[in-house]
């Protein structure tokens, strides 16, 4: 099969699986609630950050370093960089949770008077 096609095809497994997964561990945390100590907002954002990154690493590790290897493209950089940028924006991008609570305890930061503008 063509190289190019069964990159594509990589990627966009990789979409679906994410596609899949980031709602279902965002769903396991709570929304923000603007009446929670800061302290206790924090403690959430570690812990959903913490979750996130664990279960990255654990599907990059076996899961789709197995189907890379499979596939023939495990040493093709582009597809590295590529996969790395899908994960990022569509994995984290689709915890509304955690972004939710990054935005409020950004905007309660004593500097953000001098960046943030409403």
């Amino acid at each position: 099969m063509n190289k190019f096609l069964v990159i594509l095809l990589y990627i966009s497994v990789n979409i679906v699986v994410l596609f899949s997964i980031s709602p279902v561990i965002d769903h396991f945390f709570t929304d923000l609630d603007e009446n929670d100590p800061t302290y206790q907002i924090l403690a959430e954002i570690i812990g959903q950050i913490l979750i996130v990154s664990l279960i990255w690493y654990f599907m990059d590790k076996y899961i789709l370093t197995k189907i890379k290897e499979s596939l023939g493209i495990h040493k093709n950089e582009l597809v590295e960089k590529v996969r790395d940028i899908v994960i990022a924006v569509v994995f984290v991008g689709l915890q509304k949770h955690l972004i939710h609570k990054l935005e409020y305890i950004s905007s309660k930061h004593p500097l953000s008077r001098l960046f943030l503008t409403k």
